[in-house]
């Protein structure tokens, strides 16, 4: 899935409406701010924050380049009517694409973002466990 320009968050206000009326669900290398938005026109929208503390201009641009190659191959799973913000945290730099993704999708679950996540019946403690009857 490909997020054009008009898919992505570029406004100043519009991260900062994410940042402080959306919820934030932080890890390692990622911080994921998620708001929901039913007037959104599009099924989802995108921004990218990558700071200096990050590292130079390559680093920053390497970091957000995998940041949205891990959105292109797992976008078509989100839920619609969402606009997220990926922070990258320092250890961001140092990571592997590998580890990026895992994190992105350990964040996109914990958010619930996945199309079919709720619809599955939450998980009793019981469930699973047999007892066995006592006999007579």
């Amino acid at each position: 899935m490909r997020f054009p320009r008009d898919r992505r968050i570029t406004s100043r206000r519009l991260f900062q409406r994410v940042r402080h009326q959306g919820k934030s669900f932080a890890g390692h290398y990622l911080v994921l701010g998620v708001l929901r938005d039913e007037t959104l026109a599009d099924p989802i929208r995108i921004g990218y924050i990558t700071t200096r503390r990050l590292g130079n201009a390559v680093t920053r641009n390497r970091v957000r380049r995998r940041l949205r190659g891990i959105l292109q191959r797992t976008g078509e799973r989100l839920k619609p009517g969402f606009c997220l913000v990926l922070v990258a945290r320092n250890r961001a730099a140092d990571a592997s694409s590998e580890a990026l993704e895992k994190e992105w999708k350990w964040l996109a679950h914990r958010a619930g973002l996945f199309i079919g996540e709720s619809q599955k019946p939450p998980r009793s403690r019981e469930e699973g466990k047999t007892r066995s009857q006592p006999e007579g």
